[in-house]
């Protein structure tokens, strides 16, 4: 009745859709035959009977409907009957109830188990028939019944049926537990059902009266017989137990005691063992701390088994070197550490043979560990050092050692791709004392090494600015000097590059901008017999006898050529140091003349040449040697201007000999500041840029300039960011000194 009520109303539901497709239909039809197409018989009948579906599914749906209203009242009176029905079964139930609640008799339990079952399942059917009725009542758009009663006999009926099912369960435990096997006790499982129904039995012991009172205390009682027995049957089931330890219960009990097949509860009962559960117990500890050193010793092994060394090749030398070695270390420290504990237990007795040969294997284990990464550092740090020809003909006895420890290696690896479980390798004696030799020998190798750099350092001394690894590159290239070029940069301040001629004559120097300046005295690499560092000496010479010679020719071209001509002819460190030589001379002799003013007024204009030339079509390189000679050339009109603001009329003035000031003494370039003087020092630096000159940056001049006439160090102090380093790489540029900077921060490197 319901389903067909649910069909109605979806039916009701899509007729309106229907209509709207037949009436489309009908306009479709009213179109063919306006325009006179004669359908076909078939179709034209189809369409005659459509027109009629809706009459005739309205009448279905009412025959329906009249059908569904008889059917609504039967169901209705028959819904009645099932729930008296109900209410009668639910009275007889509660008297079956009623009367199995009064029975008692304990050795009856298996019948009172049947008698619960039956009744519950009765209980569990009334409760469905309950569910099914309301479940109806909902259909009909009835108030739901409720039946209280349901609930009553379930409550009444509760503690009576959970006392008898573990009095029977208890009854079906009790024999195999005091008569059977002991073996099969399980210790655990026993006092966890003990416990349980101890807890129940007190609960019942407040909700039963009468007979089943009395069973329940008949239940608890035997529970609390048992429950004495738990500490016993706890101790002798103990796992941990072993001959030794039955042979001390034996002796504390004056009896010979074993748990075999055909020891029982019982018998432990007739040999007085409850008398010395106290000594049994104190036994049963002890072995089950030998137990649990004994299963943490056999897990240790069990954790190496089938751990094995990773490998993987290495670049192109044809060998291979361990990776993924993380867990191995951190299971040997776990085990070494938990190995140390239990030497330290003293539990360990039985055992302590085995822990001490376990100890000695991962201490030998560990070891062949370190001395495997420690080779293999030392290997891969040389490796592509001695792969090189240049520097094995260089270290020959170094040569020798690496070579017999690449043999030990590339032995040892082959032998690992065979077998790579840990302790099957880590066994083998021969092979800690193979490695241990490997590392002496590359220990020696590394400081023969370290000798030979040294002596090439204290030879070129700039190659203490290069990294070992950098320096090694350098010196592994003697048959081809142009392959020393990518680190000419970190060796002078602004050579990026060498021009070399048809037989590897070098005639110029290239900064990093792209200026060339040629050598006045080119020299060629071959004649230092592949020595590097021989010819980086004489590279650094020709480099400043050069910029001496185009000073002193730039010096004579300044005097007899236009100043805008002679600025974009030469290179511009040279534009800017003899631009500075004529600034302090010039100045120098307007103090003299006591014409400042007029000297100024003339440093203006040369100024504005600059500028002018600046706005016009220039090259890269003649741009930026007019931009950095602008910065300096401002300083110097302002210098000026205020020297003769002040009134300066002496040479001897500070405020004039306070200015960093140039001039040839003795066929040399020298640089003045105060009482300080130094010489020009020639380094080539490139067409590089110059730092904004302040009154702060005079200041840090002066103090450096002093400490560097005394042969002394300046620490520049300040906030960050306010120019220190600059300031002190700047005050490099104007002395044509090489400024190498370090920074001791992690993650920084210039």
């Amino acid at each position: 009745m319901n389903a067909l009520t649910k069909y109605l109303l979806t039916v009701e539901q899509e007729l309106p859709t229907i209509q709207q497709q037949i009436d489309a239909s009908c306009r479709t039809f009213a179109v063919l035959e306006s325009s006179h197409y004669q359908l076909q018989d078939g179709p034209a009948e189809v369409f005659w009977q459509l027109r009629h579906w809706p009459n005739i599914i309205h009448g279905e749906v009412a025959a329906a409907r009249d059908r569904l209203a008889g059917y609504r009242d039967k169901y209705r009176l028959q819904l009645q009957a099932d729930q008296q029905q109900l209410q009668a079964d639910l009275l007889q139930l509660q008297e079956d109830v009623k009367e199995f609640t009064k029975l008692g008799g304990l050795p009856a339990v298996e019948e009172r188990l049947t008698a619960v079952q039956d009744l519950e399942e009765k209980l569990e059917e009334l409760a469905k028939r309950s569910e099914l009725y309301q479940a109806r009542e909902d259909i009909f758009k009835h108030p739901k019944t409720e039946y209280p009663l349901l609930q009553q006999i379930s409550h009444a009926f509760a503690p009576t049926a959970s006392m008898w099912r573990m009095a029977g369960e208890l009854s079906r435990h009790l024999p195999d537990w005091m008569d059977g096997p002991f073996t099969e006790i399980d210790a655990e499982a026993v006092a966890a059902n003990i416990d349980i129904w101890w807890c129940s039995s007190a609960k019942l012991l407040k909700q039963l009266t009468g007979a089943p009172l009395e069973v329940a205390v008949a239940v608890s009682q035997q529970l609390q017989d048992f429950q004495q027995h738990i500490p016993l049957i706890t101790a002798l089931r103990n796992p941990g137990l072993r001959d030794r330890h039955w042979e001390k219960i034996s002796v504390a009990v004056g009896c010979v005691v074993k748990a075999d097949a055909g020891f029982s509860l019982s018998r432990a009962l007739q040999l007085g063992l409850p008398a010395h559960v106290a000594a049994i117990e104190e036994v049963s500890e002890y072995a089950s701390k030998e137990f649990s050193l004994e299963h943490t010793l056999d897990k240790m092994q069990s954790d190496w088994a089938g751990l094995c060394f990773d490998s993987m090749p290495w670049r192109a030398t044809g060998s291979s070197i361990l990776r993924g070695v993380d867990d191995i270390q951190q299971l040997l420290d776990d085990q070494v550490v938990k190995t140390q504990a239990m030497r330290a237990s003293p539990c360990i007795g039985p055992f302590e043979e085995r822990v001490k040969v376990w100890e000695a294997k991962l201490n030998q284990t560990q070891d062949v560990l370190d001395e495997w990464l420690k080779c293999q550092q030392g290997w891969l740090y040389l490796e592509p050092i001695f792969g090189s020809e240049d520097i094995q003909q260089q270290m020959p006895n170094e040569g020798r050692k690496f070579k017999a420890v690449d043999g030990t290696w590339r032995r040892l690896m082959e032998r690992l791709a065979k077998q790579s479980e840990v302790m099957v390798v880590t066994a083998d004696e021969e092979l800690l004392k193979n490695l241990t030799e490997a590392n002496r020998l590359l220990e020696q190798v590394q400081k023969g090494l370290s000798d030979y750099l040294e002596t090439k350092r204290l030879a070129f001394p700039r190659f203490y600015f290069l990294s070992n690894d950098e320096l090694l590159e350098i010196l592994s290239e003697t048959k081809d000097p142009t392959r020393v070029q990518p680190y000419l940069r970190k060796i002078f301040e602004g050579i990026a590059g060498l021009s070399f001629g048809a037989d590897l004559e070098v005639g110029a120097m290239i900064s990093e901008e792209g200026e060339k300046v040629a050598f006045a005295k080119p020299f060629n690499p071959k004649s230092a017999g592949g020595a590097v560092e021989r010819w980086l000496i004489d590279c650094e010479a020709a480099m400043r006898d050069s910029i001496k010679y185009i000073l002193k020719e730039s010096v004579d071209a300044y005097s007899n050529t236009p100043r805008d001509t002679w600025m974009c002819s030469w290179p511009g460190q040279v534009v800017l140091a003899v631009d500075c030589m004529y600034w302090s001379s010039g100045t120098a002799a307007a103090i003299v003349r006591h014409k400042l003013a007029e000297y100024a007024s003339q440093l203006t204009q040369e100024l504005m040449q600059v500028v002018n030339k600046v706005r016009g079509n220039l090259s890269k390189l003649e741009r930026k040697t007019l931009s950095a000679l602008i910065v300096i050339d401002v300083h110097a009109r302002d210098v000026t201007a205020e020297l003769a603001r002040q009134g300066v009329v002496s040479e001897t003035d500070f405020e004039w000999i306070s200015q960093l000031r140039y001039g040839w003494e003795d066929g040399e370039l020298v640089v003045r500041m105060i009482n300080a003087a130094i010489q020009y020092g020639y380094e080539y630096l490139g067409n590089s840029s110059r730092l904004v000159i302040t009154p702060l940056t005079d200041r840090c001049y002066r103090t450096l300039m002093g400490a560097l006439h005394l042969n002394l160090g300046g620490a520049p102090e300040g906030p960050a960011g306010t120019g220190k380093t600059e300031t002190t790489k700047d005050l490099a540029k104007a002395i044509a000194m090489q400024c190498v900077v370090f920074n001791c921060s992690d993650g920084l490197d210039y």
